[in-house]
Parts: C-alpha cells; structure tokens; sequence
C-alpha cells in the first residue's frame, strides 16, 4: 500500500473515531484525537490547546443528552504530515429540554502526523442548517453499555 493511501486510511479513521467517541460521550478518547497544541473554530468561536477542547466539549455535551454524530462525502489532501480536510456532518440531537434538534454542517479541518498517528490540528465547523429533529425524544435509546469501550 502507498504511503498515500495509508495516510488517507489513517485520517478516514481518525474521522470515525471522533464520531465513535461522541456517539459514546468518551471524553478520554475524543481529546487524544486532537494534537495537544490544537485549535477549534466552534460556533464562533476560538479554542486553542487541548485541554481548552475538551472543557468546551464537555460543557455543550451537558445541554444535548443524546447526540447522533454522522460524517458524510469526507475530502482529504496529504501534503506529508499535514493534510486539508473537509467532512460534511449531520448531527441529530436531544437537547436537555428534550427537544429535538438538527445541525447539519461542514468541518474543514488541518490533520497533523504526531509520530505515528494522525491528530487534529485545526477543526472549523460551520453550521449550514439548525432546527427542529426529524425524531421525537421519545424514541431515542441511550448507547449500549456493553460496547461503550473503544475499539
């Protein structure tokens, strides 16, 4: 496998992991995804280091007790250890008042090679569409206990 594919395979899973790891509300897991130095545009917003990410995570996951996180049409440029990327988001949410939300958007993000891994550099996010849920609060199961580990 080329180097290129490889680096593109690695980012695709660091993309999946950050999904995976909000679906179980990880905290431990979400955080090592990003380079200790990283930054976070989010909703208008700068948050710089990665301690700083992970207390403004872990404060808007308090007002959404269920949040379904899907990555779509994921586009990556490796230029040696950065890489541009752009993922288009879907998120279906229960807020805290037990309404429904939709956030539809696009993460551009910076991917950096830290050794061996890939970690997020830079993340932007951009809201394209916020409202109402398509679901009902009523219908909503919390993640399995049983798998809630990372893979």
């Amino acid at each position: 496998m080329s180097q290129a594919v490889a680096d593109e395979l690695a980012i695709h899973q660091l993309n999946a992991r950050y999904a995976d790891a909000v679906h179980r509300r990880d905290a431990d897991h979400w955080s090592s995804l990003w380079a200790e130095d990283a930054s976070w545009d989010f909703l208008g917003q700068t948050i710089t280091g990665r301690d700083n990410i992970l207390a403004m995570w872990l404060g808007a996951m308090e007002g959404f007790p269920v949040v379904y996180h899907q990555s779509h049409a994921g586009i990556i440029e490796v230029d040696g250890d950065s890489a541009k990327c752009r993922w288009s988001i879907n998120e279906e949410i229960i807020d805290a008042q037990q309404q429904a939300l939709r956030f539809v958007g696009v993460y551009n993000d910076v991917c950096s090679r830290v050794g061996d891994r890939w970690l997020y550099q830079h993340r932007r996010f951009d809201v394209l569409y916020q409202g109402p849920g398509a679901f009902n609060p009523e219908g909503a199961l919390p993640y399995p206990d049983d798998i809630k580990g990372s893979v």
